[in-house]
């Protein structure tokens, strides 16, 4: 009996653990879906390094702080105010949508990484690439199958077989000890319990017909098994978080977007008129580097990036014209954000008339010396920002009659679901 005591006592110490890394676990998927484009651990990117936040912060500011950042500014709190003043007057975006217990395991994971060793930094390399001193990167995000999980599942499934065993040992050792001291009545109680298990479904399916026994236990397995998988894929599967190939020319936004300050639509002049955003061609590429050589880092010469677009259009940089001998090849830039093709989704339509800032979908792209992908880009994650965008209705002429009847009921705006954003035909029609 003491042994089943300890061994209960032990099944919830590891249960309250499992539990405690399930949190941190989630925390780690919430901080990188959410939080990786602003911020950091251990370094200030956008926003502040969040190394030790719990510490200087109570839980209950935390919450109210990560859910409507904005809203406590606009309220004059005295540490919203200075947080807001010290990171360039930059707003954080608000997390409505984010539960207390979701935002509470983001706290957990900070909590966890902040008191594990710094990580290595990532430096910029010559050629305008990012590596890892001391370690190595990969373009893919880890899923829920992760080490730690792993190991998790695998001590308490070992601890439960262990559980088992004692048990089924504790039984048999009781069976015995009243076999042998009470044994007519022993024999009398096997005999009515021969009887009653012959009318139990274990012994019609497993003694009497095992092939159905057998097959039933399968095709449940199979169903189990599946909506497993299918779960895993539903949340998994095609979410690209952290994808960041190699490109064929190590472009920088940081020095194009951010440094320099050229419009993202100088580039991507698709993205206010049509449905693509469309990747600049190499021409558009030339409209500067015809001159712009950065020949001065690499003495006289031709910076070897810019040598490629040269390669690429046929352009002979001593000579400053195109020569007509050389062979004009197109640029294999690698595509990095990418919708299912069963979703539409249309530039125009969001950037121009839902003015939407590219930010919002991209990530700060302008302090990207490699871009990456920043959101999961799935369906939950476009329609919590459809129940939240509100439609300009009054500054669109298409909307001069909703505009009045709003007037009307006291309402200056609806947000973009109410506006039927929500519906399937929309995006999938």
């Amino acid at each position: 009996m003491r042994l089943l005591k300890l061994s209960s006592i032990l099944f919830l110490l590891l249960f309250a653990v499992s539990l405690a890394f399930a949190d941190v676990a989630e925390g780690e998927k919430l901080f990188k879906a959410n939080c990786t484009s602003c911020h950091a651990i251990n370094e200030k990117v956008v926003g502040p390094a969040l190394k030790d936040a719990h510490k200087r912060r109570k839980e209950e500011w935390l919450l109210k702080w990560i859910k409507n950042s904005p809203e406590m500014v606009q309220s004059g709190d005295p540490i919203a105010v200075q947080l807001f003043n010290d990171n360039n007057k930059i707003p954080m975006l608000p997390f409505v949508s984010l539960k207390d217990s979701e935002i509470k395991s983001i706290i957990a994971y900070i909590k966890q990484e902040s008191e594990n060793p710094s990580k290595p930094a990532v430096v910029a390399t010559a050629a305008g690439t990012s590596s890892t001193v001391g370690s190595t990167t990969t373009d893919k995000p880890k899923g829920f199958y992760s080490t730690t999980t792993l190991i998790m599942l695998f001590s308490m499934a070992l601890f439960l077989l262990v559980i088992v065993f004692v048990l089924i040992n504790i039984k048999k050792n009781i069976q015995e000890f009243y076999t042998v001291t009470f044994p007519e009545k022993a024999a009398a109680e096997l005999t009515e319990k021969t009887t009653a298990y012959k009318r139990t479904m274990n012994y019609k399916l497993f003694k009497k017909h095992p092939v159905v026994g057998v097959s039933f236990i399968v095709i449940t397995f199979l169903i189990v098994l599946g909506l497993i998988g299918f779960d895993y894929g539903n949340k998994v599967v095609g979410v690209q978080i952290g994808y960041k190939p190699t490109q064929p020319i190590n472009y920088s936004h940081q020095l194009h977007a951010g440094t320099y300050k050229i419009n993202c639509q100088y580039c991507h002049s698709g993205a206010d008129k049509s449905k693509q955003a469309t990747v600049p061609s190499a021409s558009t590429c030339m409209n500067c580097h015809m001159h712009v050589t950065a020949s001065a880092k690499y003495n006289g010469k031709v910076s070897p990036e810019i040598q490629k677009i040269y390669d690429a259009v046929g352009w002979d940089g001593d000579k400053k014209m195109y020569d007509p001998t050389k062979k004009q090849t197109p640029i294999k830039w690698v595509r990095i954000h990418n919708l299912p093709d069963h979703a539409y989704f249309n530039h125009a339509q969001h950037v121009k008339i839902g003015k939407v800032e590219c930010q919002a979908c991209h990530g700060p792209i302008e302090t990207m010396q490699v871009v990456s992908q920043q959101r999961s880009l799935q369906m939950g994650w476009c329609i919590n920002c459809h129940r939240e965008a509100k439609v300009d209705v009054a500054n669109n002429d298409y909307y001069l009659k909703l505009h009045a009847e709003l007037k009307k009921e006291g309402k200056a705006s609806i947000t973009v679901a109410q506006n039927g954003g929500t519906e399937c035909g929309k995006c999938h029609y």
